[in-house]
């Protein structure tokens, strides 16, 4: 039975733990929460985000978001600083994981890269091709095709699926091949040491041998470090590969405060490779695809916590081009073309 001493005591010993107890719910509502060092801290967050519609969002295994095509992400708050592993899953591709800090008073960005589990690679012509390039004006590939003694310069429509018709006598060499530079509507080459200039008529699927008139018949200093050079569509990011000591590396241009996916002005991404081709990833600034060793890739440029690659097709030495306007990737491996789209969608 309580006594009125006691009630008394049990009366003022609420009043006491209320108030030792008022900053610390006062803290919480205003975002602090207690480190791993039970030091008191302001809590941070997590934005994560997927292009492919459907992943799934997980932060320490458990599910927080499925994504749709109204919402491609998702804002996860009210962390306590620290490391927290974050996973982007959907069914059919590779899983997405990285390990991300969380800081006090910041929310921390990442943007996941799905590629598909199995390459969806589909055979387009098969026969004895080699040396892909593609248009930078239009959607127009050309390659090599090596027939008997005869190499034979092929020009193709992707989005058709069609070769480009020869007006004239093929275009052919013996030993070197050189591309000199794209024309809005043709092409500069130089072949055995010789400078021709073929225009396209897209309409008619043509190719015609013309003069040159008054176009240079070799690379400009300007065109020859264009070679290993690409910048993303915004113009914000450089990458450029130096053969000497392989190095693929990626600058950011403008000057402001770098994106999640930088930490100082240069990162760098690859050594000791020899690459064949790199392009920006379409559609993305912060991942590009590269070709080298057995493979093609897809590289990310953000290197917290380490950088994420992803095999986009394995086969022997595949040479890869994106087409202008067009998204998919089409290639060249052990003489085959192949086409190969980045979704399953």
């Amino acid at each position: 039975m309580l006594t009125a001493t006691k009630r008394k005591i049990l009366f003022w010993f609420s009043i006491i733990i209320f108030f030792a107890m008022m900053p610390i719910v006062i803290a919480y509502a205003l975002g602090y929460r207690f480190d791993d060092s039970w030091r008191l801290r302001k809590t941070g967050g997590l934005y994560v985000t997927s292009d492919i519609t459907g992943s799934q969002i997980h932060l320490e295994n458990k599910l927080i978001k499925t994504t749709n095509l109204l919402q491609s992400g998702a804002f996860i708050d009210n962390l306590s600083p620290g490391i927290y592993k974050i996973s982007v899953s959907k069914e059919n591709y590779l899983l997405w994981e990285k390990s991300l800090e969380v800081q006090s008073q910041l929310v921390t960005e990442t943007k996941a890269l799905l590629i598909p589990k199995k390459n969806n690679a589909k055979v387009i012509i098969q026969g004895n091709f080699f040396g892909l390039e593609s248009s930078i004006y239009n959607p127009v590939l050309i390659f090599t095709e090596r027939k008997e003694n005869e190499k034979i310069v092929r020009w193709f429509l992707p989005s058709e699926k069609e070769f480009l018709t020869d007006t004239g006598p093929l275009v052919k060499y013996s030993k070197t091949f050189e591309l000199i530079r794209w024309l809005p509507r043709g092409i500069v080459l130089s072949l055995d040491g010789k400078s021709k200039r073929i225009t396209f008529d897209l309409g008619a699927k043509t190719a015609s041998i013309v003069p040159l008139e008054d176009e240079p018949s070799s690379k400009s200093e300007e065109e020859k470090v264009a070679l290993n050079e690409r910048l993303d569509s915004r113009k914000f990011i450089k990458a450029e590969y130096t053969e000497n000591g392989g190095i693929l590396k990626t600058s950011w241009l403008e000057n402001t405060i770098y994106p999640y996916y930088f930490s100082g002005p240069e990162e760098i991404l690859i050594r000791d490779k020899k690459i064949r081709n790199f392009e920006f990833y379409p559609g993305r600034s912060d991942a590009l695809i590269v070709a080298y060793d057995n493979g093609i890739w897809a590289l990310e440029i953000d290197g917290r916590q380490g950088r994420i690659i992803q095999p986009i097709y394995k086969g022997k030495e595949p040479e890869f081009k994106i087409p202008y306007g067009l998204n998919g990737i089409y290639l060249i491996d052990a003489g085959n073309l192949i086409v190969i789209n980045l979704t399953l969608e």
